[in-house]
């Protein structure tokens, strides 16, 4: 009965990945239909409720409470929700001034830019198809930045923002997706209070003078954000590592998708040229992990993004050797006389 049991949920994991992937590739929608609110503003909402919505989970459930951690685990917080802040602010701004497509593009060249920090910071190693995928990837992108006739953005903030928020979340680990989004969103409270506070002394409030139906969508704000988060991180332990990681390119072709049905953004020769050759590079590093990896390993649970898909770096952040940058986290952990956290990728939002 209990293998019956593990083998029903192991098969539940798959549709609550892909339910969770696909959630966050239409999160652009939900901030269409906010464009009039500033992006300042619908950040401090999606941190606002989301504390609320994460507080009110935490507070039911204490085998989480245990876990809430000290001064230090918040210390360690303020880098991630620093590039959490600047990634779903940047991800507002992509969504409601019609660059969608970019915000795809981001997301797609997330992997291949943490591959190139995996090896320059977590001396990880570049075999041959790595090296032909990032090198793809770099063409992509330079036919991008001819297409737009300039650096597109928004795509490379998405993307640095992004992959850096991997690498913090390799080097410092948390036990637990729910736990660690809810001490970010603790850390960046004093911005969203702070930043209603002068919106309300200054009646520029969009809560307040939007109407009823506007302040309830900015209330969503926060089970928007944690209801996908809570469907990956029941997810990611039932799937195969494999499997999850090419699982994880959902997120931006359902963006891209949306960008070119519904929101009719423009899509020139040039710039399906350059997603080609990032597709072609992705399908690369795809292929390379694959290779690596038994089918059947599983990963644990990781954390979400703001605007969306953090867990590409599980497929090409390998596990690295100690540098001396992870053995000084390893000490300040041990500082706080609790074990060594298991060391892996996390997720994190869009």
């Amino acid at each position: 009965m209990n293998a019956h049991n593990q083998k029903h949920k192991e098969g539940a994991g798959y549709p609550a990945l892909l339910v969770a992937l696909c959630w966050w590739g239409l999160m652009p929608l939900y901030y269409w239909h906010l464009k009039e609110v500033s992006a300042p503003e619908m950040l401090a909402h999606r941190v606002f409720w989301s504390f609320a919505v994460l507080s009110a989970v935490i507070g039911f459930r204490p085998a989480l409470r245990r876990q809430m951690g000290g001064w230090r685990s918040f210390a360690l917080a303020l880098l991630p929700a620093v590039l959490l802040s600047a990634n779903w602010v940047v991800y507002i701004l992509a969504s409601v001034t019609g660059n969608a497509l970019q915000a795809s593009l981001g997301y797609f060249l997330n992997p291949l830019l943490s591959a190139a920090l995996g090896i320059v910071f977590l001396n990880e190693r570049l075999n041959g198809l790595k090296a032909a995928a990032l090198a793809l990837g770099l063409a992509g992108t330079v036919v991008q930045c001819y297409a737009h006739g300039g650096v597109p953005v928004f795509a490379v903030m998405l993307t640095v923002t992004f992959s850096l928020l991997g690498l913090v979340r390799k080097l410092w680990p948390t036990k637990n997706a729910i736990v660690s989004t809810w001490r970010e969103t603790v850390v960046m409270m004093p911005f969203a209070l702070g930043y209603f506070a002068f919106l309300s002394s200054s009646h520029a409030l969009a809560f307040t003078s939007f109407g009823a139906s506007a302040a309830v969508l900015m209330m969503l704000a926060g089970p928007l954000t944690v209801v996908p988060l809570a469907l990956y991180a029941y997810a990611m332990p039932l799937v195969s590592l494999t499997e999850s990681a090419v699982m994880q390119y959902v997120t931006p072709t359902v963006t891209f998708a949306l960008a070119l049905m519904v929101f009719h953004e423009r899509l020139t020769t040039i710039d399906l040229t350059g997603y080609g050759l990032i597709w072609c590079g992705l399908a690369l590093a795809t292929y390379a992990t694959v290779r690596r990896r038994p089918v059947g390993s599983s990963t644990a649970a990781g954390e979400e993004a703001s605007a969306g898909t953090a867990a590409q770096n599980v497929s090409f952040l390998a596990a690295h050797k100690k540098t001396p940058a992870s053995a000084g986290v390893n000490r300040f952990w041990h500082s706080e006389g609790r074990p060594e956290p298991e060391r892996r990728c996390e997720k994190s939002d869009a």
